[in-house]
């Protein structure tokens, strides 16, 4: 065979081994990205309730880095795929429709009852679980049997501080101040309801506000015209700051409670220790930086380390139940109807405390009314607790 046949035929050879290479280069990396098990997280990373979407998005990366970093669910990496709802019903949507297009297991939602109520019908059809924290009453009384609620709902939070209220501090006249919105009308509803249902009583005043209001000043002056000896607040944190701020530069003097939103803007220093010392605020649980477990410090020293901020309660739920979402797949597999199933069924202990679903698939069952004192401590004054 002549010299030239010989490196004629080692080229040809060459070539077949290369392309062998690389198509079985080729099929690990296919293989490998089809391993990923992508989870969806779609929350307002931008816009005026910002304050819902990168803390909570963050917890749930936590969730899944410890869970990856321990060999992911039965040797399969996690993958979380963020996309921004922003403050609209309709980017929300557009937002799942682009996280559907790579196959989530599962999605993480927004902490907010109308962009929730307006992703539903989408979630329903794909046939998608997607766990999300909103307060608002009415959004696990929708037959719906692919949603899971990671905190506490308006029936357990405004019976809590209705309790507190009437029956620790025998404050009989209560006003109501809350956003124009699915989440204020829940909680002014509510309020009413448990007024009415356990005392015989009716609120004594009632007023709204837009998201975007800048001055509060009626709103406020009305409750005190109506003689309110205490004022309940629903609303956003940047909303319910300036509620607290107004509150005090007015000498209001009645007993006011802000919702869980209260407990985040102090966090997040929206709020001066003026505006709330001697106030209080109801959430699903102490507010994580307070707390004495073990766990809880780990997870509040990691969250910090990463953004800079303390994390609130309703982050904590979602770090706990995108764990909980993590065991589920390990115990009943990757398939979505697997996943739904899981989350019905298996109870789940993590650093916040139990999670077991109920019957509409609310995950979290109890609620705390927390005082803030100076120096920057609060005391949980109030605990309230049902049964799934």
């Amino acid at each position: 065979m002549s010299l030239t046949s010989i490196l004629r035929r080692a080229s040809r050879v060459t070539a077949l081994a290369s392309a062998i290479v690389v198509t079985l280069t080729a099929g690990v990396v296919k293989e490998s990205v089809a391993q990923e098990i992508v989870i969806g997280v779609v929350v307002p990373v931008t816009g005026v309730l910002a304050a819902y979407g990168t803390p909570y998005a963050e917890a749930a990366k936590i969730a899944v880095d410890e869970a990856n970093a321990k060999g992911g669910v039965n040797g399969r990496q996690l993958k979380l795929v963020v996309e921004d709802s922003q403050a609209s019903n309709t980017v929300a949507i557009n937002a799942v429709n682009k996280v559907l297009q790579l196959n989530p297991v599962a999605i993480i939602g927004p902490g907010l009852g109308t962009q929730i109520m307006a992703l539903m019908p989408t979630v329903e059809k794909e046939k998608v679980p997607l766990i999300a924290g909103p307060g608002t009453r009415r959004v696990t009384q929708q037959g719906w049997k692919y949603f899971f609620r990671s905190a506490a709902h308006d029936a357990i939070d405004k019976e809590t501080w209705t309790r507190f209220l009437v029956e620790d501090l025998n404050k009989k006249k209560i006003g109501i101040m809350h956003v124009a919105n699915e989440w204020g009308f829940s909680g002014r509803d509510n309020t009413t309801m448990f007024l009415e249902k356990l005392y015989n009583l009716k609120p004594v005043s009632v007023a709204a506000y837009q998201t975007t209001d800048k001055d509060l000043t009626a709103q406020i002056l009305q409750m005190k015209r109506d003689g309110a000896e205490a004022i309940v607040v629903q609303g956003h944190p940047v909303d319910e700051a300036l509620a607290m701020r107004q509150l005090r530069q007015l000498d209001i003097q009645a007993t006011v409670i802000g919702s869980g939103t209260t407990c985040v803007a102090f966090l997040r220093n929206l709020v001066v220790p003026a505006d709330i010392v001697g106030r209080y605020c109801q959430a699903p649980a102490l507010m994580p930086s307070y707390s004495d477990s073990a766990k809880v410090k780990e997870f509040v020293a990691e969250y910090k380390k990463r953004l800079g901020i303390l994390p609130d309660s309703y982050v904590m739920l979602t770090y706990d139940t995108t764990a909980m979402l993590i065991e589920v797949m390990k115990k009943y597999g990757v398939d979505r109807e697997k996943i739904r199933q899981g989350l019905s069924e298996m109870p789940y202990t993590g650093i916040t405390g139990t999670f077991k679903a109920d019957a509409e698939h609310n995950l979290w069952h109890s609620a705390v009314v927390m005082e803030f004192q100076p120096e920057n401590k609060v005391k949980v004054v109030r605990r309230h607790e049902v049964k799934p």
